[in-house]
């Protein structure tokens, strides 16, 4: 397919979306998003929302379509994520209310305050009971699954360094103490601040989970030192610090998960962040 028949092909998409939603020659703007989506807000007089068409190669990130929708619902029904509109995992379709706020930027989302409610936002996530039917998440699994895919390619040095300490941390790490609805992906541009509330985007990865990695995909997106994971632990009502001995090894993981879907994507042609992958490299060997 030509590029311009792509495009006609997207446009087509959209149009037929705005009909079956009943919006009126809405204004169709493009949303900044991942790398694997095509995210555009539709508006008209009536109806504020947002479209999310995703690209190919999801799946093969471990992207599970019916667990986002069945999470999307329970948050949503919490006030934790926008209100669902549509959803057609079939055809990785999904439409939800647009929500007025900022998005978070990397040194608002370091903050105190914004990290005292970053943790509670994410205690009351963790308070709900994650829907049935929905396979739980392990980070580690899945990281040790993507560094297989990469070593299939080209067995380093590095991937048999991470394969190695993987493998020893999953043997040593009991299993989580409970299984909790968990999103998996809170880096700053997937949390919007209305004023009166946060509420996260992008929950493609989310699922029943430990709460604890939850935590640790948040510390590792937004870099936070020591003292700014203990801010973070306070909203979430861990100011004991009963979580840190648990917590420090799923960070490592975390960030050998995040390094192996960097490289993967990059198989696939999708634009990696060199600085953020060379500082999970050093994060990693140290």
């Amino acid at each position: 397919m030509t590029k311009a028949r792509a495009g006609d092909a997207w446009e087509y998409r959209v149009a037929a979306v705005a009909v079956e939603l009943g919006l009126d020659r809405p204004q169709v703007t493009t949303l900044a998003g991942g790398l694997l989506n095509r995210t555009l807000r539709l508006k008209d007089a009536h109806q504020d929302l947002v479209l999310r068409l995703a690209g190919a190669g999801a799946e093969s990130l471990g992207v599970d379509r019916h667990a986002e929708r069945a999470m999307l619902q329970l948050a949503a029904g919490a006030g934790l994520a926008p209100q669902l509109v549509l959803s057609r995992p079939a055809e990785s379709l999904l439409v939800t209310r647009h929500v007025a706020g900022r998005v978070l930027a990397r040194d608002a989302a370091r903050e105190p305050a914004m990290l005292v409610r970053i943790g509670a936002w994410l205690a009351r996530l963790h308070a709900l009971e994650p829907p049935a039917g929905i396979a739980p998440i392990d980070i580690a699994a899945r990281a040790a699954a993507y560094l297989r895919v990469l070593h299939a390619r080209d067995s380093t040095t590095l991937l048999r360094d991470l394969e190695t300490r993987l493998a020893r941390l999953r043997e040593e790490l009991p299993p989580p103490r409970r299984l909790a609805a968990c999103h998996h992906d809170l880096h700053h541009f997937n949390l919007v601040d209305t004023g009166a509330a946060l509420v996260a985007l992008d929950w493609e990865y989310a699922g029943p989970g430990d709460p604890v990695a939850d935590l640790a995909a948040c510390i590792c997106y937004q870099d936070l030192d020591r003292r700014q994971t203990e801010i973070l632990l306070g909203g979430y009502g861990d100011a004991s610090g009963r979580l840190t001995a648990r917590l420090e090894p799923l960070i490592w993981v975390f960030d050998c998960l995040c390094y192996g879907w960097m490289e993967i994507a990059a198989m696939q042609g999708l634009a990696a962040d060199p600085d953020r992958r060379r500082g999970l490299v050093e994060r990693l060997l140290a």
